[in-house]
């Protein structure tokens, strides 16, 4: 019973509210903005672990370690190469609730965790009277 022993020890770390397992809930964590002809084919059988911090990333990663089960790291799931989709059964580490964004707009300089999406950061910059050129 592995799975379960994996799950709990995920729970431990980021709380119960953070570790989803259900497959109506984890569909949308199986695909990006990848077009659909060229997207990879999602594995069924994953988890979602979601990590407020780069202290609970480590302890994720040193469980999956444990267990030798793969991570898939996803940000804002705006990718367009399908490098966030799950292929084999593991684990999504979603980083979206690492969104924390930190605009000095003296130094025109922008700090930002994993989760912050480009719609987000444009936007914060834009409210500084900056821009940020996606391209």
């Amino acid at each position: 019973m592995w799975l379960g022993d994996l799950i709990r020890e995920l729970k431990d770390i980021v709380g119960e509210d953070w570790v989803v397992t259900g497959k109506e809930a984890v569909l949308r964590y199986m695909y990006d903005e990848t077009a659909p002809y060229v997207r990879p084919q999602a594995a069924e059988d994953v988890i979602v672990v979601k990590p407020a911090s780069s202290r609970e990333v480590a302890e994720v990663l040193k469980v999956a370690n444990k267990y030798r089960v793969p991570v898939y790291p996803r940000g804002g799931g705006t990718g367009l190469a399908g490098g966030a989709i799950p292929t084999k059964p593991g684990i999504v580490l979603s980083l979206e609730r690492m969104d924390k964004l930190v605009i000095d707009a003296e130094n025109m300089v922008a700090e930002a965790e994993a989760g912050v999406t480009l719609g987000k950061l444009i936007e914060e910059a834009e409210m500084h009277g900056l821009s940020f050129p996606p391209h």
